[in-house]
C-alpha cells in the first residue's frame, strides 16, 4: 500500500498556485519566503537540524508536492524521510550574513512539483550554531505559518514538543464540505468597483523598497486606533491611500489586502498558505473629515476580510459568466500587507530612525506597488514600487508622507483631508 496521500488543494494554496501563473515561469522565485531564526546560546548545530526535521515530520505541507497538469491542482503528501540540512560556516557573526545566505538561496526557484518546498541551513561562526535560515515556498507557508514554525522551533530547542498541529488536507476537506459561495457572490458583485489601472499593469521595470521606522508614527497610529475603535492596520491603510492618491493625482485607489484567514482557533496552528487577496477601493475625498474617512476605510477592510476566503477558480468562472472582461482574481498591481511584529528592532544608529533605508530587488513581475507595515516599539513603513510607477526617490517621499499624515491627523491638524499636511520635516529623504 502506498504511503502517499493525495487530495484537492485548499483555497489558499490554489490562490498561490494561480498567482504563480500570473507571474509566469520566469519569475517563480518570487514565491520563496526567507526566514532567519536565532539559535539559543549553547545549542549545537546537530540539535537545530534535528528540531527542523521534527517540524518537517509534524507539518505535512513541508512534505507536499503538487500536480499542476490537470484543470484542478492536487497535492500529494509524502512520508517523512531524513533530509539534508547543511551547516554553513559564516565569516562573520551577524544576522545580516545569515540573511544574505538565505536570500541567495531564495533567488533560485523551488520546483514544487518534484521537490520538497523548503531549503534550510544552520549558520555557524567558529563552529558555534547561530541561526536557522530557511527558504520556504509560499504555497507551503505564509507569515502566520512562519510564526508557528518559529515558536515551535523554540520549544523543541528547549526540550519541549511542537504542540497541536492541523494539516492542509483537513482544511481542504472542510472547504469542500462548506464551499464559500457567499464570498464568490460578494466579489462578483464588487468587481466592477475596482480601479482597472490598479490591476495587473504588466510593468516589468525594476522594483525597489524604501523603508523607515518611526516611534512617533506608531504612537499616533495607536492613538487614532483607540480613539476611533478601529484597527491599527486600517489607520495606516487609510493614510497610505491618501498619500498615494495625492502623489498620483487620483481620487480612487484599489489595493489588494492580504487576508490571513486565521480567524478561528482550529486553523491558527496550520502550516500552509491561507493568504488570499481581499481588494478594497478607497475613495479619497479631500473635503471629507479625516476621522470619518478612516472609519469608513475600516468598515471597508472588515467587509473585505470577511469575504477573504474563497475559491479563485470559482470566482473566475463567476466573473466570466457575469460578463467581466478582467476576470483574473489574482492580478492586482497594488498590495497592502500588515506583517504583524517586526523581525527585529533596528539598531540605535540605523538610518531607519532618521532617514530612509533602500533595498533593491530582482523582481520584475507582480505588483508594482506594495505597502508593507510591521510594528514593534515603532512602526516600520515599507514602500515597494517599480521605477516606472514611482521613479526617483518617490518611494521614500511616499513613506515619509505616510509618517507625516499619521502624526498630523492624530494631532487634529485639519478639519478636512485637504487640510492635512503630508510634508515631513522630521525625516531626511
Amino acid at each position: 500500500m502506498s504511503d502517499l496521500r493525495t487530495g484537492v488543494v485548499t483555497y489558499g494554496q490554489l490562490s498561490v498556485l494561480r498567482s504563480l501563473e500570473t507571474h509566469g515561469p520566469d519569475h517563480r522565485s518570487v514565491a520563496n519566503l526567507v526566514s532567519v531564526w536565532e539559535v539559543p546560546f549553547g545549542v549545537g548545530a546537530a540539535q537545530v537540524m534535528d528540531a527542523w526535521l521534527q517540524l518537517v515530520e509534524a507539518h505535512e505541507s513541508l512534505r507536499t508536492t503538487y500536480d499542476l497538469s490537470g484543470p484542478v491542482p492536487t497535492q500529494t503528501v509524502h512520508p517523512h524521510r531524513p533530509s539534508k540540512v547543511a551547516a554553513v560556516e559564516l565569516a562573520e557573526d551577524s544576522f545580516a550574513a545569515a540573511l544574505r545566505l538565505a536570500a541567495e538561496s531564495a533567488a533560485e526557484p523551488i520546483d514544487i512539483e518534484s521537490e520538497l518546498p523548503w531549503r534550510a541551513f544552520v549558520t555557524t561562526h567558529q563552529g558555534e550554531a547561530l541561526h536557522l535560515a530557511t527558504v520556504i515556498h509560499h504555497v507551503a507557508a505564509d507569515n502566520g505559518a512562519l510564526r508557528v514554525l518559529e515558536e515551535q522551533l523554540g520549544r523543541l530547542l528547549e526540550g519541549g514538543a511542537t504542540g497541536p498541529v492541523v494539516q492542509p488536507l483537513e482544511m481542504a476537506r472542510a472547504q469542500q464540505e462548506e464551499p464559500a459561495s457567499r464570498s464568490v457572490q460578494h466579489w462578483t458583485e464588487a468587481w466592477g468597483q475596482l480601479v482597472p489601472a490598479d490591476r495587473d499593469p504588466e510593468d516589468g521595470s525594476e522594483r525597489r523598497r524604501a523603508s523607515l521606522y518611526s516611534l512617533e508614527a506608531l504612537a499616533a497610529t495607536r492613538e487614532l486606533s483607540e480613539r476611533l475603535k478601529i484597527s491599527v492596520q486600517s489607520v495606516v491603510l487609510g493614510v497610505g491611500a491618501l498619500a498615494l492618491a495625492r502623489l498620483k493625482q487620483t481620487e480612487q485607489v484599489t489595493l489588494a489586502l492580504m487576508a490571513a484567514n486565521r480567524l478561528t482557533a482550529r486553523w491558527v496552528p496550520l502550516v500552509s498558505s491561507l493568504n488570499q487577496f481581499a481588494p478594497v477601493t478607497i475613495t479619497v475625498d479631500e473635503q471629507a473629515d479625516p476621522l470619518e474617512y478612516l472609519r469608513a476605510g475600516y468598515l471597508q477592510c472588515l467587509t473585505a476580510y470577511m469575504h477573504g476566503c474563497y475559491d479563485v477558480d470559482a470566482l473566475r468562472t463567476s466573473l466570466q459568466q457575469a460578463g467581466q472582461r478582467d476576470s483574473d482574481p489574482t492580478a492586482f498591481a497594488k498590495h497592502f500587507n500588515f506583517l504583524g511584529d517586526v523581525d527585529a528592532e533596528p539598531e540605535a544608529g540605523s538610518v531607519l530612525h532618521t532617514g530612509i533605508q533602500w533595498r533593491a530587488s530582482t523582481q520584475r513581475s507582480g505588483p508594482n506597488f506594495h505597502l508593507a507595515v510591521a510594528t514593534g516599539k515603532g512602526i516600520l513603513i515599507g514602500v515597494g514600487a517599480s521605477r516606472d510607477y514611482l521613479g526617483g526617490d518617490l518611494p521614500a517621499v511616499l513613506a515619509a508622507s505616510i509618517e507625516a499624515g499619521l502624526i498630523n491627523i492624530a494631532k487634529g491638524s485639519g478639519s478636512s483631508l485637504g487640510e492635512v499636511s503630508l510634508d515631513n520635516p522630521w525625516r531626511s529623504v
